[in-house]
Parts: structure tokens; sequence; C-alpha cells
């Protein structure tokens, strides 16, 4: 079923989190012993794209954060997760999940952008390319050897 949804997904569509994966949260949540603060792990709607993992590693999402007042928060891609570390679910549903998902919109967005312009740049690029050799078929065309 995971598998059906996966390829459901397209690559190109807006990078998102389904959840926090509760299952991984430390086994002692909850308990006097427990952490006050932890990781986090939320799931991706989709594997990150290397541009959208560049962008959420950078130094752009740590300002973000830190200008929000979480610059002890940091976040990791771990294949389909999304690792929100020195949290807990208190600042999550107090505001910071929210601000986590508009920095993945924001991130999704600029590198599909990116793709859109460097896919523009390229067409441009093959189009001069098919100008000169047509140029250069026209002008040995034109030789004749009689």
């Amino acid at each position: 079923m995971t598998t059906i949804q996966d390829f459901a997904v397209r690559a190109d569509s807006a990078l998102s989190l389904s959840g926090v994966l509760a299952s991984a949260l430390p086994h002692d949540l909850g308990t006097a012993q427990g952490p006050t603060r932890y990781t986090v792990p939320a799931v991706f709607s989709r594997r990150p794209q290397p541009r959208e993992v560049d962008l959420l590693h950078g130094a752009g999402t740590r300002q973000r954060l830190a200008d929000a007042g979480y610059s002890d928060v940091e976040l990791h891609v771990s294949d389909r997760r999304l690792l929100i570390t020195n949290t807990n679910l208190v600042d999550l549903k107090a505001g910071l999940a929210h601000l986590v998902g508009m920095i993945l919109r924001d991130i999704s967005a600029q590198a599909a952008q990116e793709r859109t312009d460097r896919t523009d740049e390229l067409e441009a690029l093959g189009q001069v390319e098919e100008e000169r050799v047509e140029s250069l078929r026209k002008a040995a065309a034109d030789i004749h050897f009689d």
C-alpha cells in the first residue's frame, strides 16, 4: 500500500510533512526521567530532491528558525524523514510546526523555480544551437564545385 502511495506522489509536487512519527519519539517521553528537548521525526510527503535538501540544510533555514526564536532547533533530512532537533511536541504545536511547514513550502517553490529556470535556459541554448547548425547547413549548401 505505501508503495502505491509513493508512486502516486509526483517528485515535482510540493514538499510537505504528513505528520510526526510517534513510534520514533524517546521511549521515556512523558515520564519524570523523560527529556524536555529531543529530536522529533516527521515524515515527508515524498523523498526530498537534492536541491531541496541543500536549501533545507542551508544558512537561510537556520536564520529563519533563529529569527522566529528557535535558534537551538535544527532541521536534518534522513531519507524520508525530517529530524527536528532540540525541540519538543509543545513547541511544535505552539507554532514551530507551522514555521517548518512554511519553510518547506518556500524551499519547494524555490527549487521548482530553479528547475524551471534551468529548463528555460537549456531550451534557449538548444534553440541557439539549432540555429547555428541550420546556418552552417545553408552556408555549406551555397558552395558549388562546378
